[in-house]
């Protein structure tokens, strides 16, 4: 009877141990700890959009790493309180021509690119290319894959109450093991799109949060 006890006092520590320990063998499904992805954010003021805009806010993304995208926030005002629809596209090519916004109202000025973590040392100068538009781009991608869309509202500028932000947010995807908008490789983009709606005198804030791996 003593050994019987001896034997079930020893296997109890053993599981004890055992049920102690950290898993050191990721598996597929298990998240067994938190590993900081290098994270970049970029924020634009002031933007003027042009008239009949189509692709107003973009990121482009790299030959040597991958681009997921966190999350987007744009929002603003104009001088006549309008609700139009904005789409999020991913584009297998990039849009050129254009007239890419000046200092603040362009998120892709390298000194509004900041890093999230600046004490990371793997977190070097971003590779990602952002550019906001002032005059409509050439879309040379016309079958895009849709991602998101919403329905954005401006207040008028002489409005007292503060403007309503449209988010766009992937980032509990990530936690959920689900796939979030991804670039892979330089010649794919992913833009905000306007459909073609004119906003009078409109100033655009927002912000874009993404990740590079």
């Amino acid at each position: 009877m003593r050994k019987l006890l001896l034997a079930g006092v020893a296997i109890a520590a053993l599981c004890g141990v055992a049920a102690s320990q950290v898993n050191v063998t990721p598996q597929f499904g298990l998240t067994s700890g938190y590993y900081a992805k290098n994270t970049y954010s970029s924020a634009f003021f002031g933007l003027v959009p042009p008239a009949s805009a189509t692709d107003e806010l973009c990121i482009a993304g790299s030959a040597t790493k991958v681009i997921r995208i966190d999350r987007i926030v744009i929002g603003g005002t104009a001088t006549t309180l309008v609700s139009l629809p904005v789409t999020v596209v991913r584009r297998a090519a990039l849009d050129t021509g254009g007239t890419a916004a000046l200092t603040t109202a362009n998120p892709g000025i390298t000194t509004q690119i900041a890093s999230r973590d600046t004490g990371q040392s793997p977190n070097t100068a971003p590779v990602a290319t952002l550019v906001s538009y002032t005059a409509v781009p050439t879309i040379n991608d016309t079958a895009p894959v849709y991602l998101d869309s919403a329905l954005m509202t401006l207040n008028t500028t002489a409005a007292a109450s503060n403007p309503q932000m449209t988010i766009f947010d992937w980032s509990r995807d990530i936690e959920n093991n689900v796939q979030v908008p991804t670039l892979r490789g330089a010649a794919q983009q992913i833009c905000v799109n306007f459909n073609a709606v004119s906003i009078t005198a409109g100033a655009l804030n927002g912000s874009i949060t993404w990740t590079e791996e």
